[in-house]
């Protein structure tokens, strides 16, 4: 199972291989890890970039932590909400179904954030994530991911809720399970990762 940080997509930021290292090293040579497993501290500053999110039904995916970095940038704590609202209500049932293909054929992902802020200053991000499971659970129902700013420019105020509506290039990423069918004429206009 380890080989799939072989076979990483080519864009991959050196934080985003980092994140999927680690999260190799939490499985600790099982299927995947679980929570008690993950070492937030081994991110370093990247953990204040991190989110964890559990998925308790189609409908409701809890975010059950989100770090301060992610807080700054968008100028409130995600951690409580339901990930399913940070859309729109016609892009709900797409993002749902993303999600959810994550844990059922465990895989992980990578997409694009492109924030705005005042000035028409835009900070792209990269996010990615993998599936957790829950501690004494056997299938997967936590999905933690991490972002990454992708230029250093110094931003002021918090980013347009418009620009975090909808990712961008999102992909699976196989880490040993293979990737779930997509659709390529879904609105996220998701492509596969091999």
């Amino acid at each position: 199972m380890g080989d799939f940080l072989a076979k990483l997509p080519g864009p991959l930021s050196a934080p985003s291989r980092r994140f999927f290292s680690l999260w190799q090293d939490w499985r600790h040579g099982r299927a995947l890890p679980t929570w008690r497993d993950i070492d937030l501290a081994a991110l370093g500053d990247q953990a204040r970039m991190c989110m964890l999110v559990e998925i308790r039904s189609r409908d409701d995916v809890h975010i059950v932590m989100a770090g301060p970095g992610i807080a700054e940038r968008i100028g409130f704590d995600l951690t409580g909400c339901n990930y399913l609202d940070l859309t729109t209500p016609e892009n709900r049932a797409t993002r749902a179904q993303l999600t959810l293909e994550q844990i059922l054929q465990p895989c992980g992902f990578m997409l694009y954030y492109w924030l705005r802020y005042p000035g028409d200053v835009v900070l792209p991000v990269e996010w990615v994530g993998a599936p957790v499971c829950s501690d004494g659970a056997a299938i997967p129902d936590l999905i933690l991911s991490c972002a990454t700013p992708l230029a250093r420019i110094a931003v002021a105020g918090v980013a347009d809720p418009d620009s975090y509506v909808m990712g961008d290039g999102m992909r699976f990423i196989d880490i040993g399970f293979g990737i779930p069918a997509a659709n390529p004429n879904q609105p996220l206009n998701l492509q596969q990762a091999h």
